[in-house]
């Protein structure tokens, strides 16, 4: 308590009595521009990492990362949990803490891999939706610090990933929190009730009720949530704050304690975010989780969705995030290379989302000790080999005319456009009616290995490659 009231008195200390530049206000928080890094990076890294990557196992149709509710709920689960680790109320979540060790964990190993995968920003997750913290989280003792792995995983990524020339970004999921081991999960209605096997883990280890609890959508809880919200944006200083999507999944969105949550103690989470941008003198920039309907009011951050697609080039950005596998946590059933995305699926989801005004944030889990799979850093460096050569005709771009047809996406910047070709041909036939042919003053690849030839004519672009390797994606420059 006297370290949070330090805090408090600091917090005051830090932000006198003054007008700030943004409002609590979702007019106001509009008026936030879209950061210009952020619309140039267009390829981020998400990391889920915390407890549940030491089971690390789903059914195939809940995410791994959602094991420490669906252990207590879900039969599959539950029979798999039983058979591996013991009876629920004998071995309950809380015990797998000392178990995650996170031994051989590197974060400069991780920031050089992403950097070279052709990351521009990293996210890692500081709380999910378990209670537990991967930070040194002052409001409760159940984080990295004090248990598990013995240190401050936020802050380590931070100083590496800095270091590396990467964005740094923070993702908060306690948002879900509330509900997640109650007898609401999915629905969060104000007044849910702690599941029976929860409440006799907090009957035999009384400290439990921190980890689990609280169990109800009250004012003290949404208090809390945005402390702790505030303390990773006042130590971290993130460029991007990552928050999840309770308040517009709660079915009960006229609910007085659900609207308060969401139009008061989001809304000023996000304006003190802001505000504190302005002093640290960088922009920054946060997400607008969507499911069933977006968190907060549109053009209030990133439109964002899991695994979310677009048919059309959308006029304000927004961002894709998604797993090589179906689980962001670590997921042991997912580790063979037939459950894999590969290079080539992976980077045509990237050049995809691009193409129509979106980043694209990939996902990684990573295991209990610290290592990333093997198909993970594979896959990393399958897509870090294509970017290195060809990245201009991602990073700094924006939406052509027209995203593109069948197999083919288009990016542009300034007097150049470029087409991404996912199928290997000997001859592209580039027909659309936005491509003036006429002013076509050149047309090349990216790649050396590949040579180009090309003719024009009033309403097309036929182009011939001859590569002595096969690529993912073949990406020529066609400078106007």
């Amino acid at each position: 308590m006297k370290k949070i009231t330090i805090l408090f008195l600091l917090g005051i200390l830090l932000f006198p009595a003054c007008q700030p530049k943004y409002q609590s206000d979702w007019n106001s928080l509009k008026e936030y521009p879209v950061p210009e890094w952020y619309q140039d990076a267009k390829f981020g890294i998400f990391i889920h990492w915390g407890p549940y990557s030491v089971p690390g196992w789903s059914d195939g149709s809940q995410y791994a990362e959602w094991y420490s509710t669906m252990m207590y709920r879900n039969k599959a689960f539950i029979k798999y949990h039983e058979e591996n680790y013991g009876k629920l109320g004998e071995f309950g979540y809380k015990d797998f803490i000392p178990m995650f060790k996170a031994e051989k964990f590197d974060a400069d190993e991780w920031s050089e891999l992403f950097k070279y995968a052709g990351a521009k920003y990293v996210i890692p997750t500081a709380e999910h939706h378990d209670g537990f913290s991967m930070w040194d989280n002052p409001y409760s003792d159940w984080n990295s610090v004090e248990m598990g792995p013995g240190f401050d995983f936020i802050a380590k990524m931070e100083k590496s990933v800095r270091k590396n020339g990467m964005k740094y970004g923070i993702s908060y999921h306690r948002e879900r929190h509330w509900g997640f081991y109650t007898n609401s999960l999915n629905d969060y209605k104000e007044d849910s009730e702690a599941l029976p096997v929860i409440q006799q883990e907090i009957e035999q280890m009384s400290e439990a009720a921190d980890l689990y609890g609280p169990f109800q959508l009250t004012e003290p809880f949404m208090i809390d949530y945005k402390a702790r919200f505030v303390e990773l944006c006042r130590i971290y200083q993130p460029d991007f704050m990552w928050i999840d999507d309770a308040p517009c999944n709660s079915k009960h969105p006229e609910a007085p304690a659900v609207d308060l949550y969401m139009n008061k103690y989001h809304c000023e989470m996000i304006t003190d975010y802001l505000n504190m941008s302005e002093k640290w003198g960088k922009p920054v920039y946060w997400n607008n989780k969507k499911w069933t309907r977006n968190n907060y009011p549109e053009g209030c951050g990133v439109d964002e969705k899991d695994y979310l697609k677009n048919n059309k080039i959308r006029q304000q950005i927004w961002q894709s995030s998604g797993g090589m596998c179906h689980s962001y946590g670590y997921d042991r059933t997912e580790e063979s290379a037939d459950k894999y995305r590969t290079v080539d699926q992976l980077l045509e989801t990237m050049i995809d989302v691009v193409s129509k005004n979106g980043n694209f944030l990939l996902d990684i889990g990573p295991k209990p000790d610290g290592t990333l799979s093997p198909l993970t850093i594979e896959r990393l460096k399958g897509i870090g080999d294509w970017m290195q050569v060809n990245g201009e005709s991602i990073y700094g771009t924006r939406p052509f005319k027209t995203f593109g047809y069948d197999r083919v996406r288009f990016t542009q910047k300034s007097n150049k456009v470029y087409c991404h070709f996912f199928d290997s041909k000997d001859k592209y036939i580039v027909n659309i009616k936005e491509l003036d042919y006429g002013k076509i003053k050149s047309v090349k690849s990216l790649d050396d290995s590949v040579d180009v030839t090309y003719v024009t004519s009033d309403n097309q672009l036929e182009v011939k490659m001859i590569s002595n390797k096969k690529l993912p994606v073949y990406t020529i420059e066609v400078s106007l």
